[in-house]
């Protein structure tokens, strides 16, 4: 106790005392508190990805609402005297499992360079067993914001508890992106858009999406010489990649966020029997991106039709900025799991959205007896991040806070400049909101790229149909990591 004590003092030296105070009295968390907090001028340290597009202060920030949240930044500083300072992680703890560590060596100690921590929702349950960060519910639910997404909510969600709280909006930006051009060339100009029109008119199933691609095999060659242009393909990335978001497009998740394992259910095993019959069609389907990119370079070379993806690949240098064809988008097909009303549609995301914990190293818990007042808790942190979130309006509709203007700047900036037709941008829309978690990647052994792994285990039950076999080996031993890792510590 001695020694937290010191370290924790040593941490939080000169800072004023923390109030509990009142209740916010409005959706932004701007209500007043009955006991001023006086920070005495101390940096309130947020520790970010990239400090240089994370600060609005900056004109290299990179989010929405850019004078909203410069605005909120002079009311907190002047509110609680205390400045707001980004900072980027140490190069130790650049990302995944290396910042991971980091952060839970930092808890260990009782002492953090940071009040808030910018992480990977995949690491959340890592952190979270690990006492690393601190479980947000009591803190969200007092002080939080009034019609607060819970789209973003299960993102940050661990066995019953959350643990994460942000202002930006899991948006879906994940779908199955096509070259129109070639599509035109072999099918005839008025089939150009024939996926993305079928998605508008409730026609985009896998039975279309197969019917399409077996129609295409038979005009691309995947014998074609190089002095012709090179092999054709229909499909072309990594199928493990195309498995994860087609797997909740057809009602279904593999790992739960109470880490319930779903690997063998039928939606799971539907979904990887559907692609293993593509995929074994002879010169349907190229998939053998590097693991580090997963991007079929013959998808940029314009050889083939179908690639998954996102929206920002098609500017990327790395990924399709290269492209000379026009890139349309649809979302991933509707598996025969989906009910009519499409309630259980989602597109999930293996990889996760990152978001913001609050470090353990301020719990109240941790706060030695006497020193309540004289000590900054998590209570004064959540309050003075949540004062500097900006949202929206609540929708009088939804009681939600509302993603309108959200929506317009991803379809301004993101959408508009990049998509070429008009029925590719409505369509996104309509998914803009179906993003979903799966807890697959919370383990390093799922997305490692080395042989063994979850991921390419995926992969082989494509290639060589064997899926239910596959898919129970991958269960067993990830039921006995999730357990030992997980379960047994809750």
């Amino acid at each position: 106790m001695k020694k937290i004590l010191v370290l924790m003092l040593l941490a939080v030296a000169g800072l004023g005392l923390a109030a509990c105070g009142k209740k916010p009295d409005d959706g932004g968390g701007t209500g007043g508190d009955d006991n001023k907090i006086d920070l005495k001028g101390e940096n309130f340290v947020i520790m970010v990805n990239t400090a240089s597009t994370s600060d609005p202060r900056l004109e290299t920030y990179e989010k929405l609402f850019r004078e909203e949240k410069i605005a909120k930044i002079t009311e907190v500083e002047k509110k609680y005297n205390v400045k707001v300072v980004y900072e980027n992680y140490p190069s130790n703890a650049s990302w995944g499992g290396a910042r991971e560590r980091w952060i839970v060596e930092q808890s260990k100690v009782g002492v953090s360079p940071a009040h808030v921590f910018e992480v990977a929702s995949t690491s959340v349950a890592t952190l979270a067993v690990n006492d690393a960060i601190l479980p947000l519910d009591n803190l969200i639910e007092t002080y939080g914001a009034k019609g607060y997404w819970p789209e973003k909510l299960v993102f940050g969600e661990v066995l019953g508890k959350h643990y994460l709280y942000d202002d930006s909006y899991p948006m879906t930006d994940d779908g199955l992106y096509y070259n129109s051009d070639l599509i035109a060339r072999v099918l005839g100009e008025e089939r150009r858009l024939e996926p993305t029109k079928k998605w508008l008119a409730g026609e985009w199933t896998w039975a279309e999406f197969e019917k399409l691609a077996r129609e295409l095999k038979t005009y691309l060659d995947h014998t074609r010489p190089e002095a012709e242009g090179g092999p054709q393909y229909v499909l072309g990335g990594r199928s493990y990649n195309y498995a994860y978001p087609m797997i909740g497009a057809n009602g279904g998740v593999l790992v739960d966020s109470n880490f319930g394992t779903h690997l063998t259910s039928e939606p799971v095993l539907d979904t990887l029997n559907f692609l293993n019959r593509l995929r074994t069609t002879e010169g349907m389907w190229i998939d053998n991106a590097p693991l580090s990119n997963a991007s079929q370079p013959e998808f940029t070379a314009g050889n083939v039709a179908f690639h998954n993806g996102s929206a920002w690949h098609i500017n990327a240098s790395n990924k399709w900025g290269n492209a000379k064809f026009k890139i349309d988008y649809v979302p991933w097909p509707v598996g025969p799991n989906i009910k009519e009303d499409m309630s259980n549609y989602s597109i999930t995301h293996v990889y996760g959205k990152s978001s913001f914990a609050i470090s353990s190293s301020y719990s109240k818990d941790r706060i030695p007896e006497g020193y309540e007042n004289r000590m900054i808790s998590d209570e004064v942190i959540f309050k003075i991040w949540n004062d500097l979130m900006y949202f929206p309006a609540i929708n009088s509709e939804t009681n939600l806070i509302d993603t309108t203007l959200i929506s317009d700047d991803f379809y301004n900036v993101r959408l508009l400049p990049y998509y070429w037709s008009k029925d590719s941008i409505n369509a996104h829309l309509e998914v803009f909101n179906l993003a979903s978690p799966d807890f697959f990647y919370s383990v390093p052994e799922a997305q490692a790229h080395a042989e063994g792994s979850y991921m390419l285990s995926v992969q082989l039950a494509i290639t060589d149909g064997n899926s239910r076999t596959v898919m129970e080996g991958i269960e067993a031993s990830l039921k006995e990591i999730l357990k030992e890792r997980f379960l047994d510590k809750k």
